[in-house]
């Protein structure tokens, strides 16, 4: 289950948080039908708890982040607005929550989904500058499986610097995958020009792959680039990508010959009409 919207940290001291909360809340009303609209409480520490707000349906202006929740393992319950505190009570007394997620109506009423499942999120957001070091370690663990394919090291993303990537940072956009205790386990950056979104460098940690993270990587990065059309390219020995590409809906319109060992498929989503035109991607890996 993925939860997307607008993330904030609250401080949980003398309860103040139903409050913060609260305000939150009012603020996010005023912008939309509250019906529309539900709250995602996890992540607590001895003194704080991250919150976000999102919409049922679509994105909601602003959105920060995406949150990756369990599938399974939910309860629902529903009450009042105004017994929202009796109500956490009663939920707690069985032991602390992993996860909560509100929506009220205009008549008064909550529901209330809660989980307390083992299962540790993973959370999507914009990587930092203080990022990119450890994103490089992952890019060079990350593609040693796309090195074993040509049998050589000699490939671009194991030698790219961190110089570059700070590049690649300022000139667009660098997600991180970070789990409930802070490692990256995933990254995908993109740029943008002539209104195409040129997608590299999806990774995912080889104890992470085969559970769906690239592919919420692909989405997120496609949705800070709404509207646009999406280009990215792969060796046509990787075929475990071109599958992940194309199940996203991607479609190939070229393939390029760099050596008698590599040749690069382009592949392209939200293809412009006939009377546009684009630039084929002239990035790396």
């Amino acid at each position: 289950m993925l939860f997307t919207g607008i993330s904030r940290t609250f401080s949980t001291e003398n309860e103040q948080q139903y409050e913060t909360i609260g305000a939150f809340w009012a603020e996010m009303e005023s912008k939309y039908d509250c019906t529309r609209l539900r709250g995602l409480g996890y992540n607590w520490t001895p003194g704080t708890i991250e919150y976000v707000i999102g919409l049922t349906e679509g994105f909601i202006e602003g959105a920060n982040c995406t949150v990756m929740l369990p599938d399974e393992g939910w309860t629902e319950t529903k009450g009042r607005t105004e017994e929202l505190g009796h109500i956490y009570d009663v939920i707690y007394k069985n032991g602390a929550l992993s996860y909560e997620i509100e929506s009220f109506d205009p008549e008064g009423n909550c529901r209330i989904l809660y989980s307390r499942s083992p299962e540790g999120y993973k959370k999507i957001c914009r990587a930092l500058v203080t990022d990119l070091d450890e994103i490089l370690k992952l890019q060079y663990l990350a593609y040693q499986s796309e090195a074993a394919l040509f049998g050589t090291d000699d490939i671009p993303p194991l030698k790219q610097t961190k110089e570059e990537v700070s590049e690649e940072y300022q000139k667009g956009s660098i997600l991180k995958m970070v789990t409930e205790d802070g490692r990256i386990i995933g990254s995908v950056r993109a740029h943008a020009q002539d209104e195409t979104a040129y997608i590299g460098k999806l990774m995912v940690h080889p104890d992470y792959r085969g559970c769906g993270l690239g592919s919420a990587l692909l989405s997120e990065i496609e949705r800070y680039f709404s509207g646009l059309r999406y280009e990215l390219f792969t060796s046509t020995r990787s075929t475990d990508n071109i599958r992940l590409y194309r199940k996203a809906g991607y479609e190939i319109f070229c393939q390029r010959a760099v050596d008698d060992t590599l040749i690069f498929v382009y592949l392209e989503k939200n293809k412009p009409a006939p009377s546009s035109s684009h630039k084929m991607h002239k990035g790396v890996l």
